[in-house]
Formats: C-alpha cells, structure tokens, sequence
C-alpha cells in the first residue's frame, strides 16, 4: 500500500489524470490558487463492501491533504460502518471532459491521530467551504492507502474505432508504509 505522493511520485502520467477530474482538492494539497472553474471539491464514488458481502457504492468528496487521501464520513453513515468492518473498498472519480475514467483500489483506516486530523482540516480549510470544513472537523476521518490506480482515456470518442488505451499502476509491498 502506498500514500496518494507515492504513487505520484512513481506514476506522475497517471496522477495527472487525477489532478484533471480533481483539481481542486490537489491544488488545496498543494497549497496553490484553485483553478478560476474548478470547483474546492470534486464528487467521487466510494465502493465499500456490506456486512452481507455485496458492494455498496456512495458519492462522497475525497480530501487530499500532506501528499495523501482521505474522506470525511459521517458517523451514521454505512460507508464507514462497512469500512471499519472491511477495509478494502475502491474510488471511482467521475468521468473527465473527454470520459477520462480514474479508480483507485484502496484499504482505509479511521484516522485517530490528532497531528493527521488537524493536517486535513488545514487543507479543507484553505478550501472556505462551510460545510466540508465542518465535516472535517467534525465527523470521523478516514485515509486510503493506495492499492492499486487503473485509468483509461478513451481515443475518439463518438467516432467509429472509440478505444481505450488503458494504464495501471501497483504499489509495490516491499516498499510500502507497512513494511518499512
């Protein structure tokens, strides 16, 4: 498993895809001027798994803060009930302009330390957005160590011979937070 920097740093090509769908939250990350037409916090999709095995899908909005990803989740909400159970869940990003696909396999941990905490609410501080510096102040936080990254950028799109050139990226274990 590696942090949302990690795998920049090994597959700049494939994070610029995700700095394309989700340019707000990297410039927040980075401490930049947010894009005149982005906007602070993209929608994305959270694939958890139920306690009876089947796949359960919630829009949320992921947070990167300090080089690595996060979420805040309501404590009622299912997803983090399924997360705490089961770790293993997978990010969708919305489809980009040109139907540019982004997924990210990931296991999450509830954050319980307060230095990480105040790291992602000074992030989504820098945003201004009432409600989601609420939601990370307040509500339980989650981190995802990334698996594995998969993209697809499709090649002309509405034409005869639309295709997708597809590439993926894995973290290597042997040089991963848990193994160090």
């Amino acid at each position: 498993m590696a942090s949302w920097s990690e795998f920049a740093d090994a597959a700049p090509e494939l994070a610029d895809v995700a700095a394309s769908l989700w340019p707000g939250i990297v410039a927040l990350d980075r401490c930049e001027v947010l894009p005149a037409d982005a906007s602070c916090f993209s929608i994305a999709f959270l694939a958890s798994v139920r306690r009876d095995g089947g796949p359960r899908v919630h829009p949320f909005c992921p947070i990167l803060a300090g080089g690595r990803l996060f979420a805040a989740i309501p404590q009622s909400s299912p997803k983090g009930w399924d997360l705490r159970r089961d770790p293993r869940c997978v990010i969708h990003a919305l489809p980009g302009p040109a139907d540019d696909e982004f997924c990210v396999r990931a296991i999450a941990g509830e954050v319980t330390d307060p230095v990480t905490s105040a790291l992602v609410r000074e992030a989504v501080a820098r945003s201004g957005v009432a409600g989601m510096i609420e939601s990370a102040s307040h509500e339980p936080l989650f981190e995802f160590d990334l698996v594995q990254v998969d993209v697809a950028r499709w090649l002309d799109v509405g034409q005869s011979g639309t295709h997708a050139v597809r590439q993926q990226w894995r973290s290597n274990p042997a040089t991963t937070r848990a193994a160090r």
